[in-house]
């Protein structure tokens, strides 16, 4: 669905979880924070602010997922904002499987860390926390 990025942005609440496909292989997650911004664990460690466009730079083209209730409204958290705000420039031991994007956005939704090593981990511990399965909103940035 491609709509206009600037009322797009209008309608994602703080705390909302993004992710995006790497090369249709795997997918990264990050938390939404407000004003076009995306909090994410970089694969150096570092903790970082960045534009939704650089979210998806060097990935899988221009398409957003955004996690929806049952009734498609995103889901934000403004606790979970928090969450990524107070952790950005700092470092984690990144890990492929063990310390990664979709344990940080998991510990930014619950306030706990789990072992979340895929994307698939993060919808299953997403769905226990939330208790209901949450849809997937798609964007497409122009």
């Amino acid at each position: 669905m491609k709509r206009n990025l600037a009322a797009f942005i209008a309608t994602v609440p703080p705390g909302a979880v993004v992710c995006c496909e790497i090369y249709h292989l795997f997918e990264h997650s990050g938390i939404y924070v407000g004003d076009g911004q995306v909090i994410e664990l970089a694969g150096s460690g570092l903790v970082r602010a960045l534009s939704l466009q650089r979210f998806l730079d060097q990935r899988s083209g221009e398409e957003l997922h955004l996690a929806t209730e049952p009734s498609g409204k995103i889901i934000g958290s403004a606790a979970a904002a928090e969450r990524a705000l107070v952790q950005v420039y700092s470092y984690q031991s990144y890990d492929l499987l063990r310390n990664n994007c979709h344990r940080f956005t998991y510990a930014c939704v619950s306030g706990q860390s789990l072992p979340v090593t895929s994307f698939f981990d993060l919808k299953q511990e997403l769905m226990r926390y939330w208790r209901f399965s949450p849809g997937w909103h798609q964007f497409r940035l122009d």
